[in-house]
């Protein structure tokens, strides 16, 4: 119950305080960025400009609540209760004192008549969240008290789970990182943080995960649809773009079909199949479609809080570009005129509150704040009032800086020019070929729009471009592969032309270019929507964590967040649930973040392989080892040579069931 009042305190939170950071934000859909009328549902901006802004807020007093807690009182293994009783309880009295002043001054309420065009978007989303809740609890749930973590998703949770349970059973303050403890948090964990003070707050922890990225992923297309309809003035464009969102373009389906032999497949096969594509390279990873939002729940999350931004932003887009059109088709280009109109600022508050925004959210999705700023760099070249647009560069990036620099020791990214992203051929065209047998029909079709378009959606698509751009020129990590975000986040923004394009075609009175807009939805979403289907079919299958664990409940009882674990490179494992920090996980987490894996891989395989008593106490010692968890699969381990006479010699065994031993290297210490 806690965790439910918790999340509408966040929400209600994120009104109260947009109306007195930034009322601006009700006028948002009631016109086009043409300067028609909408008549949108007011909810569909209002809510997830709530949630969003709410969430981080009230997460982060919460966070640095139960931050202050820890640090004050560092045997206290439970800060979160301090921490939430008193912004609870403070944003109650806020939300409280907020709606008494708005009463006094009579502030326009949200409530609107509706009509049939709105009942049938409402309709829309309702059978969407109903898709996406089936989604998010057919790949994590509980069933008779066996939390099951299906196949889709069972890899990054392990990271999502062990990060989660270090705050709902553990004391994770200050943080690190689950899979590589006893260094800094180079992961942005906000969003872990969420549904672990949710499980804390008495939430089943299925319902901790899925109800914030339900609601994110749900808020998230409300801002596209939006978006859609202010760009292009059509719902139907609106619904479009969604549905492209959710469905990725890709011709992989096409070319599976068209590689059978006749006959070589049955309906059943076709429709049972449990593995994605593999046409071009990571993609049978599932790195493009649905899946890949069950599989990083804080994505949807990152991308609605940019959405904000360019839906914030994009007027000055379209003054900018009608001034300028004006000025050059009367001949005359005044300094002054083009300096005040497209170099000072208009609102000081917009540049502000965009630059907030983005800075409080590296620590969400640190991916989206540069892919939303590469998109307002491109946005601000033609804008009016370019200065808001550094404004809020700079505060971002300052807010940024800060985070870093309390979460973090040394550089957080690396910045390299790396050309080609994950390409099999790292050349301009081999690039080209690779996008295009990535993405279909997506990029012809806006290629099309590009050349046959008009208007100040023309520009836009350019700005689109830009996160796709930095993905196929820059890496920051040293994995390449984390790029897919930006690469994403393009393709989706990009499909608001597209499905421009798409509806025009629909809307036709000839019934040839009414069937060559079918033709198109079908060439565009064939592959999402089928790989939607392999989703499920994966998911038939998932990992069983009993949650009556002895092995969890030991290590929860047993052991904090500040006890480091000596264990095999274990993944999604019973101690993980248990909030067991784990020195050397799976590697490939600690490695794509930016660790020294192969360093701390030769000081595990030095501490097992440890000869006499001495040695290894010395080592553990170093390293701040607590627990040291031996089982079959490490006595197996050919990475390892594995001395556990040595380890049962120089430290007490303390827990003991099938071939599972912990010893305690730190009582004995």
């Amino acid at each position: 119950m806690l965790g439910l009042i918790y999340i509408i305190i966040s929400i209600l939170a994120g009104r109260a305080l947009l109306d007195l950071v930034y009322p601006d934000y009700r006028e948002l859909p009631r016109k086009t960025y043409s300067g028609k009328e909408t008549d949108l549902p007011a909810l569909f901006v209002l809510f997830p400009f709530w949630f969003f802004s709410g969430t981080m807020v009230v997460g982060w007093l919460t966070y640095f609540a139960a931050l202050a807690a820890g640090t004050a009182q560092p045997d206290n293994r439970h800060p979160l209760t301090i921490a939430n009783a008193v912004v609870m309880s403070a944003a109650a009295v806020f939300i409280i004192v907020s709606e008494v002043i708005k009463r006094k001054k009579k502030t326009p309420s949200e409530h609107q008549k509706l009509s049939v065009r709105n009942g049938l978007v409402i309709a829309f989303f309702i059978v969407l969240t109903v898709f996406v809740c089936s989604m998010m609890y057919r790949s994590f749930n509980i069933l008779q008290s066996t939390l099951r973590v299906g196949y889709s998703v069972f890899s990054d949770f392990a990271v999502h789970l062990g990060m989660i349970r270090s705050f709902s059973f553990g004391n994770n303050f200050p943080t690190q990182y689950s899979h590589f403890a006893g260094q800094d948090i180079r992961y942005h964990f906000m969003f872990e943080f969420l549904a672990g003070n949710l499980e804390y707050l008495g939430l089943p922890l299925d319902h901790a995960f899925n109800f914030p990225s339900i609601i994110s992923f749900v808020s998230m297309s409300m801002l596209l649809f939006t978006f859609t309809v202010r760009l292009c003035g059509s719902r139907i464009t609106g619904v479009i773009a969604t549905l492209m969102m959710v469905f990725r373009s890709s011709p992989s389906l096409f070319r599976y079909l068209g590689s059978l032999e006749k006959g070589g497949i049955t309906a059943g096969e076709f429709f049972e199949r449990d593995t994605f594509f593999s046409y071009t390279p990571n993609e049978d990873w599932g790195l493009w479609n649905f899946k890949v939002y069950l599989n990083q729940r804080h994505l949807a999350f990152g991308i609605g809080v940019v959405l904000m931004a360019l839906i914030i932003f994009t007027p000055l887009v379209y003054d900018g570009v009608k001034k300028i059109s004006e000025l050059f088709r009367s001949g005359r280009r005044p300094a002054k005129e083009l300096v005040n109109d497209h170099v000072l600022m208009s609102s000081v508050r917009r540049a502000v509150f965009c630059g907030v925004l983005l800075g409080i959210c590296a620590f969400w999705n640190g991916a989206m704040v540069i892919g939303g700023l590469c998109v307002l760099f491109v946005m601000a070249l033609a804008s009016s009032h370019r200065l808001e647009y550094l404004i809020t560069a700079v505060i971002s990036v300052v807010l940024s800086s800060l985070q870093t620099t309390v979460f973090i020791n040394g550089d957080v990214i690396k910045p390299e020019y790396y050309y080609g992203f994950i390409a099999e051929v790292h050349t301009f065209w081999g690039s080209i070929c690779y996008l295009l047998a990535l993405s279909g029909a997506l990029l012809v079709l806006a290629a099309v729009y590009f050349v046959m378009g008009r208007g100040t959606l023309k520009y836009m698509l350019l700005a689109f471009s830009a996160p796709l751009i930095f993905a196929f020129t820059v890496s920051l990590t040293p994995d390449v592969t984390v790029n897919h975000k930006y690469v994403m986040l393009s393709f989706i923004l990009t499909g608001i032309p597209v499905a421009a394009l798409v509806s025009a075609l629909l809307k036709s009175s000839r019934i040839t270019r009414f069937l060559a807009g079918v033709f198109l939805l079908v060439i565009l979403m064939a592959t999402g929507v089928y790989e939607c289907r392999v989703v499920r079919n994966i998911d038939k299958y998932y990992l069983e964590f009993r949650q009556d664990s002895k092995l969890t409940q030991w290590v929860r009882e047993n052991s904090d967040s500040k006890d480091i674990w000596l264990t095999d490179m274990l993944s999604n494992h019973e101690i993980v649930l248990g909030g067991a920090m784990l020195y050397y996980g799976w590697p490939y987490y600690a490695w794509s973040a930016g660790y020294d894996t192969y360093g701390r891989e030769e000081l595990v395989a030095e501490m097992f392989a440890a000869g006499s008593e001495e040695r290894l106490k010395e080592l553990v010692k170093q390293e701040n080892i607590r627990f040291i968890m031996t089982d079959d699969g490490l006595r197996s381990e050919e990475h390892y040579t594995l001395r556990e006479d040595v380890i049962a010699a120089a430290f007490p065994l303390v827990y003991q069931s099938g071939d599972i031993c912990i010893y305690d290297a730190g009582g004995s210490l």
